[in-house]
């Protein structure tokens, strides 16, 4: 005896192949209860949640806006409508459904946590973490609202408290891979890669399909150096979703910073054929031209940079200088990122000086005493919280974009040197500071900026350069500042303190003045050196910044500067021993000019 269709029976059998997520057969059912029971709203509501199961989210919300005018006291329809409207990124629109839900169902904690991640896709984080704390309130083992809390602390600059709840999640629901994700990235923002490849690590293990995760871990591994581990998450992450332009930016830029300058470039094409305006990729494919030595090419897409960073604080009104000649007008330059950056682009001023009227050079606290008979320079302003009054200028550049408005190439680097100068004055002091002596005087500088995130890659130990210490003949002094100086009190080595004396660049400029070499690795102290015309051999990282090129024992820029390179990541001895053994040489070829 079969039983009969009626509108009940036909959502009972509807329901239960839901349940078994055959989803076309609950559709067939719902169409057929439908032609029998036009604009049911029941049915209407179910065909929603097939739609949403099946991922079909705009079908799923126009289902669930029908069913709502006739359930208008069913808190369950506006939640599904409010979801429905999340997974199309209508945040907005999933608020009010939410908000519904709650008039009905006050004490609805699935409807409070995804009210919380409407506000959250708003930026309303505040508004965000106080509606996952009442879904916790309704249901504190909710670890889906613990993880999301967890999250928006992430997000609103509350890392400790976010790993927290994060931590809590874990221990109700070991395996819960969104709290294992937000876990790597909150051990990250605090800076521990370790528990960061952790707790990503065990979210890839569980969800192998995941390209976010896959992304965000070779993320943790660059962090940490760790790069052909990064990259064969990358190219998976690309893989599980190949038109992803972000997962071909991972993938460059991992390439990129082993050296593999051609792979990246390919793979920066990729990202660009995907998302042309994708800024990032545009710079990152600037740096690697530049870093082979095609400078045009790199140029062209170097001024990139402005759409995805703000090194320099400010922002004008006032036009852009394009190269032509500005005669009568004013032109402000203005340094943008980093003061070895200043020191390398310093030497493009006299070539702006001579197209026009009055240049004014904007430069960061302390850099001013080193750059003191520069020529090209009108007027000089130093950079501070407020812009500079634009009734004072009609044109503005910054110095980094000067080599590109000059086309430079490196057959036409302005290689002059010295551009730079000491004050003699200042020099006069740390001439007493540094005796007359028969022996070689050698300035020494390990270590750079510990804020860079390059820092690790570049930086040495004065423990590394204790081979050079024992050769004959030499005096050593450090010109070494920040933290890095106070290696000389544990290190017990007969190096002369210097550094921890400068006040500013002046110091650092004069006192290399009085020195006949110096060692340094790549910091500002090279590119000082360099345009001061100071003898100066350069400790390079296996991959180092683009200025220095490729595969090159000397520098275009700076005509007396030596480039020593490691051959392995992180391989500091090599390079020291081969240095150790050319400063011999350069020894003997001192003492032999003072005989």
């Amino acid at each position: 005896m079969s039983v009969p269709a009626t509108l009940e029976n036909l959502l009972i059998e509807a329901h239960r192949l839901f349940s078994l997520r055959d989803f076309p057969a609950a559709e067939a059912h719902c169409q057929h209860a439908l032609s029998r029971y036009p604009g049911d709203p029941n049915v209407l509501h179910l065909l929603g949640a097939i739609a949403a199961g099946q991922g079909q989210a705009a079908r799923a919300a126009a289902y669930f806006e029908i069913a709502a005018k006739s359930l208008p006291e069913n808190p369950q329809v506006f939640f599904n409508l409010g979801s429905a409207q999340l997974s199309l990124v209508n945040p907005v629109a999933a608020q009010a459904a939410f908000a519904r839900a709650l008039a009905l169902r006050p004490d609805f904690p699935e409807a409070l946590n995804n009210l919380g991640c409407a506000l959250e896709a708003q930026e309303q984080y505040v508004a965000a973490q106080a509606r996952f704390e009442q879904a916790l309130e309704c249901a504190p083992r909710f670890v889906d609202a613990r993880a999301n809390l967890g999250r928006v602390l992430l997000r609103a600059g509350s890392p400790e408290a976010a790993k927290h709840q994060l931590e809590q999640a874990l221990l109700m629901a070991p395996d819960h891979v969104s709290s294992l994700h937000y876990l790597g990235l909150t051990e990250k923002a605090l800076g521990n890669y370790a528990g960061a490849e952790a707790a990503l690590s065990q979210a890839v293990h569980l969800q192998p399909r995941a390209p976010e995760l896959r992304n965000n871990l070779g993320n943790v591994l660059v962090a940490q150096g760790k790069y052909a581990a990064a990259m064969t998450h990358y190219a998976e992450a690309l893989a599980l979703e190949p038109h992803n332009p972000a997962a071909a930016l991972n993938l460059a830029n991992a390439l990129s910073r082993q050296g593999f300058v051609d792979e990246a470039i390919a793979r920066y094409d990729q990202a660009l054929a995907l998302k042309p305006d994708l800024a990032e990729a545009q710079w990152g494919r600037a740096l690697a031209y530049l870093q082979k030595g095609d400078l045009v090419r790199g140029w062209e897409g170097y001024e990139w940079r402005f759409l995805f960073q703000q090194a320099y604080p400010h922002r004008y009104a006032k036009p852009y200088w394009n190269g032509e000649p500005f005669a009568g007008k004013r032109l402000l330059i203005y340094d943008e990122i980093g003061y070895g950056d200043v020191f390398q682009f310093a030497r493009y001023l006299p070539l702006v000086k001579a197209r026009g009227g009055t240049v004014l050079f904007e430069v960061k606290p302390g850099l001013q005493p080193a750059l003191r008979g520069l020529a090209g320079v009108d007027q000089w302003l130093e950079r501070s919280v407020q812009a500079v009054d634009e009734s004072r200028f009609d044109l503005h550049l910054p110095l980094e974009s000067l080599p590109g408005v000059f086309g430079t190439t490196l057959d036409t680097i302005p290689s002059g040197v010295p551009y730079l100068f000491a004050d003699d004055a200042v020099s006069l002091k740390w001439r007493a500071r540094i005796a007359p002596s028969p022996a070689l005087k050698v300035g020494l500088v390990w270590a750079g900026n510990p804020d860079s995130a390059y820092d690790q890659a570049r930086s040495c130990t004065l423990r590394d350069l204790a081979p050079l210490l024992e050769i004959p003949g030499c005096r050593f002094y450090s010109l070494q500042v920040g933290k890095a100086a106070s290696d000389m009190r544990d290190a017990g080595v007969p190096l002369i303190p210097l550094g921890e004396d400068f006040r500013d660049f002046g110091d650092t400029a004069a006192a290399m003045s009085q020195l006949d070499l110096i060692i340094t690795v790549e910091t500002a102290a090279a590119h000082l050196a360099g345009a001061l015309g100071k003898p100066a051999w350069v400790l390079l990282a296996k991959v180092p910044a683009w200025r220095w090129l490729l595969d090159r024992a000397d520098s275009p820029w700076y005509p007396t500067l030596r480039l020593f390179r490691q051959t392995q990541a992180g391989d500091w001895a090599s390079v020291i021993a081969a240095l150790a053994q050319a400063l011999e040489q350069y020894v003997k070829v001192h003492h032999g000019n003072h005989e």
